[in-house]
């Protein structure tokens, strides 16, 4: 139901940058990816910051941890999960937006050459 619903929206939003002036979608894209940025990096590093503590304190914290983060993700004992997992969704949440901010950007840059 969510694939079909964002494909739906991917879509529609598709679809509404033709009724927007290329101008708009540029400035739009860059406030959104500006924004999407502000949000995700900040959160990014409190996530990586979560872990190395959460996995500090399982004493299992491999050298060049951070270099994949997410495979970690089970080795972080139970009771730090929710804090750790949530700093993730949100930075991954803040890199989505800046992936839709760079996207509109593009589309904006395609449609005004």
């Amino acid at each position: 139901t969510w694939i079909a619903l964002g494909l739906l929206g991917l879509l529609g939003g598709a679809a509404a940058t033709l009724a927007v002036a290329p101008e708009t979608l540029l400035v739009a894209g860059l406030w959104i990816t500006g924004s999407g940025l502000a949000f995700g990096v900040p959160t990014g590093l409190v996530y990586h910051l979560a872990l190395r503590r959460a996995l500090l304190a399982a004493d299992c914290l491999p050298p060049r941890w951070w270099l994949r983060p997410t495979a970690l993700h089970a080795s972080v004992p139970l009771a730090a999960r929710p804090a750790v997992l949530g700093w993730c969704g949100a930075g991954a949440a803040g890199f989505v937006v800046s992936l839709a901010g760079c996207a509109l950007v593009a589309i904006g840059a395609m449609r005004a050459s």
